[in-house]
């Protein structure tokens, strides 16, 4: 009993190490200061590559103008095109229009400018939207797609979407997946440090897979209840030694 005793103080300071560390490793942003400014970076425009879906409306103060442009259906539901391997879209009335690398406000203005060059409509208004904007989320965060709503969209956002990380995910080195133009890059973002905002993945773009990693071994539900009464267990003891030692005083 009394070897019980001498153990106590080192079970004591273990336990209290194994708390600090855990709300250690689980803290977000650990190094971004109460009331101090940092610069802010807007979200990038989309840009659009081959597969994406776009979605493109055109109107004007006489409807019957803009009818053509919008195959003669409700100007408010805007029609979808699947840009092809070529980067091109096939847009009623001007044809072949390739969008491949440009953004949704270039294609827009090029629509308009198009229209308007000959001699259809002097007033157009294009809306041109990314209909398949999506992010894929894997790992110990869950396995969700993600659909996105807009045209901009940020690694904390889609986290707390697909929902919580838990204290078993390696959150200083969570992976994120892009393809462009043929080439997939993987980058490594640090949710605890202030330096993600500086991330060139920090604003996300359609098709992104981001890969929440576990960190070391998890448990399976048997073995996190084994764990649970293991616990309880060292808590129950520490207890009744206390009680002893109080006891014998």
């Amino acid at each position: 009993m009394k070897r019980l005793f001498n153990l106590l103080p080192a079970w004591i300071v273990l336990l209290a190490m194994v708390s600090c560390t855990t709300a250690k490793q689980m803290s977000y942003l650990m190094d971004m200061a109460y009331n101090t400014d940092y610069p802010v970076t807007p979200a990038p425009e989309l840009v659009i590559q081959p597969d994406d879906c776009l979605g493109i409306t055109v109107t004007s103060s006489n409807p019957e103008l803009a009818a053509p442009f919008n195959l003669f259906t409700d100007a408010k539901t805007p029609l979808k095109y699947v840009v092809d391997r070529n980067g091109s879209i096939e847009f009623p009335v001007l044809g072949t229009i390739n969008v491949w690398g440009a953004t949704l406000t270039q294609i827009r203005n090029g629509i308009a400018d198009g229209i308007r060059a000959n001699g259809f409509i002097k007033d157009p208004i294009v809306n041109v939207t990314l209909e398949n904007f999506s992010v894929t989320v894997i790992g110990s965060a869950g396995n969700a797609v993600v659909p996105v709503k807009g045209n901009s969209i940020n690694i904390l956002q889609v986290l707390a979407i697909s929902g919580d990380i838990g204290n078993r995910s390696d959150i200083r080195d969570v992976m994120v997946i892009r393809t462009e133009n043929g080439i997939r890059r993987s980058y490594s973002v640090d949710l605890q440090s202030k330096a993600i905002f500086d991330s060139p993945v920090f604003y996300l773009k359609q098709n992104d897979v981001v890969y929440v990693k576990p960190k070391g071994v998890r448990l399976s539900a048997s073995g996190q209840t084994t764990m649970s009464f293991v616990t309880a267990g060292l808590s129950l003891i520490s207890i009744i030694v206390n009680a002893l030692i109080w006891s014998n005083r």
